[in-house]
């Protein structure tokens, strides 16, 4: 019989899932989100229902998923919320729900709430039911589905519902499972599930809709027609870029404007006298947040004003390049980590950015991105999200020359509309690695009486770099003293204050790309050199060195790593002493590694008898890592964190 037993037990097959259900802090036994769709006088709303049962395993599991989280916007639109502990003994226990949302003032709105659910232990399972609304203009009725959370889930379901008059449009993609679905007179129901789904982290770098099944859906009258670019250019591009000409006293002052910053260079080229009036605006205004009032003021009132909104200045450049006769597309784009352009589905609320394109004088194109509250670009400057993806240029086709009722917003506020445009795809222009990249150099001396160590300092950054962190400059006081932008920088890599700048010397912007930002000071340095005694000086590399790394944030590897740029970072420091010295250990520890998709270079050398000279480079050769070649990036990693534990011993040699 034992025989028997034993024989029978090797056909019965372990389910895999199960196996790592179990093996999981928490898994999903169910998690449906339900979402319904319904007009009203003044607009529209959108139910989102969410039902869960979560078991939790470990007391892992217990610290980081026993508790109730809502963002500002939900914990202020709940309709209803039931929530339970179903005890591993049979026992329930019920989150008082008015203690979760306990406030003083009616008045005064919740904040995001990230409250404990009682009596949970391992091998408990908590159930979660809540419903909030979202209140929604017409053009934003469309949404989403992919069926993936963190965690495992045995069954997860979606469904879209909607009322009489209402059609639901969908498209699938990465062989997302073509959903069931119920129409009628009444309503519009579908419904989307799927099982065992294995859980995923993600991180920034992650692009979810590049690699696993999504599905779009948009809510529409059922009677419409498909989205077309024209309809596109006339909605989206002209409600946000066309001038408004209601104010005949601001309209003459941007006419003089105009022609005094134009000054000499009248009989110039068309882009020419353009780069002087956007430079112009581009150094010398304000951005700020749109006021309650000015969304019709014309642009003339806000060149009075010395100060832009992004609305305004978006109307600003189109009324630029209409006036100078320069030939101009709308641009529609989308972020890297979004997803392609789906050019036969034309879809709403698919655009993160709407911008400008436009020839120079050389009929080469160039890219027109507007300013925001912290984003100063340059001519040809777009988001580093933008870099290297499809974009879709439209253009209005006409035959005879524009109208001005055909330029304008006027009284009557209606938008001037095409009757048909021309429509072409362009892949948006990326900068490599050599052009990426953060530059510092150190030259610092020894105060061995003293012993203190200053240094004068050069810090440069180009390409993505430049505009990403010229951007967090800008979130700074724009009234506050140079020396507060290392401030910035300190705040960019953390708070270790080793490389203390206390004087900045001079800034230097460059207009032309990639747009390097150069910044020289001198300072002190901190705790890298350190004396043992009179004659031993003891030097932490890895205070010194802090490189830019792009790290491997988890030890799960279910989806690829899509980055904005590649690029390097390169750190080169000069050590210098008042008297002749030696090195103990000097002749170990160079690197000099490369792989498929970056590269380390360490050097430490006695450049002189009283110097001793660091370079540190660290590059990432391309912007899409492969999930299978995470590895590299780990090894890459451990080669800077192996110099980066390097401690060197320095004597000096006194006379």
């Amino acid at each position: 019989m034992a025989i028997l037993f034993y024989s029978f037990k090797t056909f019965i097959k372990e389910d895999p899932f199960a196996e790592l259900c179990k093996n999981s802090d928490a898994y999903y036994k169910y998690t449906y989100t339900d979402v319904t769709y319904a007009k009203y006088v003044f607009g529209y709303k959108r139910y989102i229902s969410i039902n869960n049962k979560l078991v939790v395993n470990t007391t892992k599991g217990v610290e980081n998923h026993a508790f109730l989280n809502l963002d500002e916007y939900k914990s202020n639109r709940i309709e209803s919320i039931k929530i339970r502990t179903l005890k591993a003994d049979g026992s329930v226990v019920e989150l008082d729900s008015s203690l979760v949302f306990k406030r003083n003032s009616k008045r005064k709105p919740f904040g995001a709430i990230n409250y404990p659910i009682p009596a949970v232990e391992p091998g408990d399972t908590i159930e979660t039911n809540y419903v909030f609304y979202e209140d929604l203009s017409k053009s934003n009725l469309m949404g989403y589905v992919n069926l993936y959370s963190d965690l495992p889930s045995m069954n997860t379901q979606c469904t879209i519902k909607t009322g009489k008059g209402f059609a639901v449009r969908y498209k699938t993609y990465n062989d997302f499972p073509e959903p069931e679905v119920v129409s009628n007179d009444s309503l519009v129901y579908l419904q989307f599930s799927a099982d065992k789904l294995k859980g995923l982290e993600l991180n920034e770098h992650n692009c979810l809709p590049c690699e696993k099944p999504y599905l779009y859906y948009s809510v529409e009258n059922k009677y419409s027609k498909l989205r077309t670019w024209k309809k596109v250019y006339n909605e989206e591009f002209n409600i946000l870029t066309q001038p408004m000409n209601i104010d005949r006293e601001r309209s003459s002052y941007y006419k003089r404007w105009k022609r005094r910053v134009i000054g000499e260079a009248k009989d110039s080229t068309k882009f020419y006298k353009f780069t002087l009036l956007y430079n112009e605006v581009l150094e010398n205004f304000k951005m700020e947040e749109p006021r309650r009032g000015e969304l019709i003021k014309s642009t003339g009132y806000f060149l009075k004003e010395k100060r832009f909104d992004p609305i305004s200045i978006r109307r600003f450049y189109r009324q630029l390049l209409e006036d100078l006769e320069i030939e101009y597309w709308a641009v529609f784009g989308k972020d890297r980590q979004a997803g392609p352009i789906d050019m036969d589905y034309i879809r709403k609320g698919e655009f993160d950015h709407i911008f400008f394109a436009l020839k120079d004088e050389k009929g080469n194109l160039k890219f027109l991105y507007p300013n925001e509250d912290f984003y100063r670009y340059q001519i040809d400057e777009i988001p580093t999200s933008l870099y290297d993806t499809k974009a879709v240029l439209v253009k209005p086709y006409q035959k005879k020359k524009k109208r001005k009722k055909d330029k304008f917003i006027s009284r009557d506020l209606k938008l001037a509309t095409v009757d048909s445009v021309s429509v072409a795809t362009v892949q948006l222009p990326g900068i490599d690695y050599n052009r990426n990249y953060i530059q510092q150099t150190i030259s610092s001396t020894v105060d061995i009486d003293k012993k203190k160590t200053s240094f004068r300092y050069r810090f440069k950054i180009s390409g993505g770099f430049s505009t990403e962190l010229r951007s967090f400059f800008g979130m700074l006081d724009k009234n506050k003293e140079a020396s507060e932008y290392y401030d910035a920088l300190t705040e960019f890599e953390g708070e270790d204050n080793t490389i203390q700048v206390d004087t900045i010397t001079s800034r230097v912007q460059s207009k032309e790309k990639p747009f390097s930002f150069a910044m020289s000071g001198k300072g002190t340095l901190n705790n890298a050199v350190t004396f043992i005694n009179d004659s031993l000086v003891s030097i932490s590399i890895g205070k010194l060195i802090k490189h830019s790394k792009l790290e491997n944030t988890s030890t799960a590897s279910d989806l690829n790593y899509y980055l904005d740029y590649n690029y390097s970072d390169n750190f080169l420091f000069y050590l210098n002493f008042p008297c002749d010295i030696e090195v103990l250990g000097l002749e170990k520890g160079n690197v000099d590694f490369k792989n498929e998709y970056g590269e380390y270079y360490f050097k430490l050398e006695k450049s002189k008898d009283n110097q001793l000279k660091f370079h540190s480079n660290y590059k990432i050769l391309k912007n899409l890592i492969p999930k299978e070649k995470l590895e590299e990036l780990r090894l890459l990693n451990e080669q800077v964190k192996s110099i980066k534990s390097k401690r060197l011993i320095v004597k000096l040699k006194r006379t």
